[in-house]
């Protein structure tokens, strides 16, 4: 990883080069060395960091370690170069501009000698370190890279409907759901390693209407690692409110009697992923009612929580088994799996050209479905036959590399345990057990993977290591982040959002990433996640590569020199970090709010937080909280002046401070779980902006500066008092949107002006508005035929029945009215028009 270093090092050398040209008069020749020096290592670390990883020569890792520690010197005497750069071109907010003036040349000068003099510091320990590899002999042997050279990107069947090899299974499955002999409320344990398919199980039957009509309520839910019996039973409510709307009880009544009266009398399916408690699923079975009507409770759980599966099997009357053991593939539907996910959809049927492949892909794998998956996922980026056949030959294990494959070779053997129970064990050979790589089959198929991604998108993938391994991520958000870490590379005639969803659509296509959460409407944002299994190899890489610290606690000692820093949770009252992180690029920590604590006396008590300790991390880019109780932001904000992104999620907090006007590189600001409503007009200034997310901002009466970047305006509303000009209106200066909510509009003060807005957004994509009177403009302005969604709430006119809204609206994919008893219906040629689209909604 230390090649992912070296890249954000290149990339801003290239960036001074452009912006600063006075400084290649001082420095240049200096700048070019590093340069050379870095792209030299660079072509040499690839191998180095594959023996790193390997752990078969400690010279190597330790200079994989001082080469990551250079390129993070370099990096660090760059960026600041770039803060002071920053810093005083806003003229010390609180100078004179006179003084600014009179000092100007000086300072300029001096932050260019600074510059110079740590950049020959640097080449002269790159200097040292050559030597060094000569004295050691250090020698390295690069091996030849095969170019990835695929570029479809959904020509792949990997949708929850290509379950190949699971059919028996899913079969089995129904069948115990849809029993007719056994009434009585069932635990169904789905028993199997992680990774052997129980989720793709889950979802053919979850997607399987013929058997998810036969329940009123149906609930999906996994548990995160550290997750309690009250995170489980109101995630379990939250989800079945949903699904069946009722009255709900009063906010004094336990959560586990508020659960029991809402499923009663219904039959209902709840499915749990990740319980390994026995006390946690007594408290689960107390809190779900009995009715014998047939309902179910199946429970996704790993080899090593097979007590608890034992244990569930127990709860179930009349001695109904209600154990599934899910195995490993044997050759032929390890063939027929990978060949589903190798092949694109023209060429499903050619079986024959693709069956020359099961033996060899069934002894890399030994039938694991995740590898069969990430191998097949790799193979897509590669030429067939010749680079496909190299690619094997390379992972095909060779002598003393076998592994236990739980179908053939190897027995699977049982014990008695207490209360009848009985133990499934996986036994190797003792031979095989001898003889048994330090690698196993899926971490060798991983991190051939991982090592064939590109230098850029291994810092994209590694940064799913921040997040705990039961959250997903919606993909705008992941994308946002990548673009304000510099990960993503500018391309002409695209936006760097649409390159980034080209990034995440590659590590989905390399099954490296998996889609948690479909978009199924406008608002419901795809989210993406890592399977734990491999998140697991992922967070051991980024803590070695020196990428990223995570922890689950708060009072863990934290070096003051970590560049990225994650927290999962905060297990005490209030954070508290002595260490001052000067060299931090990044913090998040994202915490479900539903894990706050109540007190002996059983009343909830919210932990509050501030972000304080962050005031001296001046090269701070990112900035993810969400779940943390945060009344204010440190003023000091402002001076971090490399900050590109910020969530916060806290509905505590209510105002901004005036120093974020200062945030002159700020590009997204994420302040919709919040109650700010107001911000400094003077924010609206940045012209970097590219996503403003909020509940209830209100905009000013005009912008001055023309938003040229800025493409997602949403959750704001115009200012109480005043009406907005039609040549003045706020939205005049944001003609490049593509999507838009505005809250809270009148048509008098505000429709002519909007009307006219509305109709120089060519690119507008996705339309929210909620107001007395909606613009006819929405479904008549010839300009607006981007237009893929709209969300409209208030007084409609609507086109009239000669009018074409599907011609005008060609791109348009649905179409939601908010309405109530007293406005009239959608017409019916709009509803003829817009069949399978037109959502209506009453309120």
């Amino acid at each position: 990883m230390a090649e992912t270093a070296i890249t954000a090092v290149l990339a801003k050398i290239g960036q001074l080069a452009a912006s600063e040209a006075r400084v290649l008069l001082q420095v240049g020749d200096d700048l070019v060395l590093l340069r050379d020096r870095l792209e030299w290592l660079q072509a040499f670390l690839r191998d180095a960091d594959r023996k790193r990883r390997a752990g078969t020569d400690q010279l190597t890792r330790v200079w994989v370690r001082q080469t990551r520690d250079i390129a993070f010197q370099a990096e660090d005497a760059l960026d600041d170069f770039f803060y002071e750069v920053d810093l005083k071109s806003q003229g010390y907010r609180g100078w004179k501009m006179w003084r600014k003036y009179l000092t100007g040349l000086c300072t300029q000068i001096s932050i260019r000698h600074v510059l110079s003099v740590r950049i020959k510091i640097i080449n002269r320990r790159l200097e040292k370190m050559s030597e060094n590899q000569k004295e050691y002999k250090i020698e390295h042997t690069p091996t030849a890279t095969l170019t990835s050279s695929t570029t479809a990107t959904s020509a792949w069947l990997d949708s929850f409907e290509n379950a190949v090899g699971l059919e028996k299974d899913v079969k089995t499955l129904e069948g115990m759901l849809l029993r007719k002999d056994h009434p009585q409320q069932m635990f169904i344990s789905l028993l199997g390693e992680s990774g052997v398919g129980k989720s793709t199980l889950m979802d053919v039957i979850y997607h399987n209407m013929e058997v998810i009509s036969q329940f009123e309520i149906v609930v999906w839910f996994n548990m995160p690692p550290d997750g309690t019996t009250e995170t489980l039973l109101q995630s379990i409510y939250d989800r079945a409110y949903v699904s069946a709307p009722q009255h709900q009880p009063d906010e004094g009544i336990d959560i586990a009697d508020k659960l029991r009266h809402h499923l009663e009398k219904k039959r209902y399916l709840v499915i749990i992923h990740g319980i390994s408690s026995e006390t946690i699923l007594n408290c689960l079975r107390a809190s779900l009612p009995d009715d014998n009507n047939g309902s179910s409770v199946v429970l996704m759980l790993d080899t090593e929580s097979e007590e608890v599966a034992w244990h569930a099997n127990t709860l179930n009357k009349d001695g109904i088994n209600g154990i599934h053991m899910l195995n490993r593939l044997d050759e032929k539907r390890s063939g027929e799996l990978f060949c589903s996910r190798a092949s694109r959809k023209e060429m499903s049927d050619v079986k024959e050209d693709m069956s020359k492949y099961d033996k060899i892909v069934y002894d890399i794998t030994g039938g694991y479905p995740l590898a069969i998956v990430l191998l097949a996922g790799l193979l897509r980026f590669k030429e067939k036959p010749g680079q496909w056949e190299a690619v094997l030959q390379l992972l095909r294990p060779g002598p003393g590399m076998e592994e236990a494959q739980g179908v053939e070779g190897n027995k699977i053997i049982g014990s008695v345990l207490p209360k009848g129970r009985r133990r499934i064990e996986w036994r190797m050979s003792s031979t095989t057990q001898s003889n048994l790589s330090t690698r196993t089959t899926l971490e060798r198929v991983f991190w051939a993977s991982f090592e064939d991604l590109p230098n850029d998108l291994k810092s994209c993938f590694l940064y799913f290591a921040a997040f705990s391994k039961c959250t997903s991520m919606p993909a705008d958000d992941i994308v946002r982040i990548w673009i304000a870490e510099g990960f993503i590379k500018p391309q002409k005639g695209k936006t760097m959002e649409e390159l980034g969803y080209n990034y995440l659509n590659e590590l989905l296509l390399r099954c490296l990433v998996k889609v948690e959460e479909e978009a199924n409407d406008a608002y419901i944002n795809e989210e993406f996640s890592v399977h734990k299994r491999l998140h697991g190899f992922l967070q051991s890489e980024a803590r070695e590569a020196g990428f990223i610290d995570v922890h689950d606690t708060y009072d863990i000692f934290v070096p003051p020199s970590v560049r990225r820093l994650s927290f999962m949770s905060f297990e005490r009252g209030h954070t508290a970090f002595t260490n001052k992180f000067r060299k931090l690029r990044s913090f998040i920590s994202c915490v479900d709010e539903q894990d706050q604590r109540n007190d002996s006396q059983g009343v909830y008590q919210k932990r509050r937080h501030d972000l304080k300790f962050l005031c001296r991390s001046k090269f701070l880019r990112v900035i993810h909280v969400s779940g943390l109780g945060i009344r204010e932001l440190p003023n000091e904000i402002g001076d971090m002046v490399h900050l590109r992104y910020i969530l916060i999620g806290s509905m505590d907090l209510e105002k901004l401070p005036s120093s974020i006007k200062s945030l002159l590189n700020l590009q997204t600001l994420d302040i919709s779980e919040t109650r700010v409503e107001e911000i400094h007009p003077s924010f609206w200034k940045i012209k970097t902006l590219r996503h403003v997310m909020a509940s209830k901002l209100s905009l000013p009466a005009s912008i001055d500066e023309e938003l040229d970047e800025l493409q997602t305006l949403w959750g704001v509303k115009p200012a109480q008092q005043g009406e907005w000009d039609q040549r003045d209106c706020p939205l005049h200066k944001t003609t490049k949107l593509r999507s838009l909510f505005l809250d809270g509009f009148e048509q008098s003060k505000h429709g002519a002006a909007l009307e006219s807005a509305l109709g120089k957004m060519s690119f507008l994509a996705n339309l929210k508005l909620e107001g007395d009177e909606i613009p006819s403009c929405v479904f008549t302005a010839q300009n607006l035929r981007y237009l893929e969604t709209i969300d409209i709430a208030g007084k409609i006119k609507w086109p009239e029945a000669t009018s074409d809204v599907r011609r005008i609206r060609p791109n348009l994919v649905m179409l939601k009215v908010y309405k109530d008893s007293s406005e009239e219906a959608v017409p019916q040629h709009i509803q003829n028009q817009l069949e399978g689209i037109l959502t209506v909604a009453n309120v």
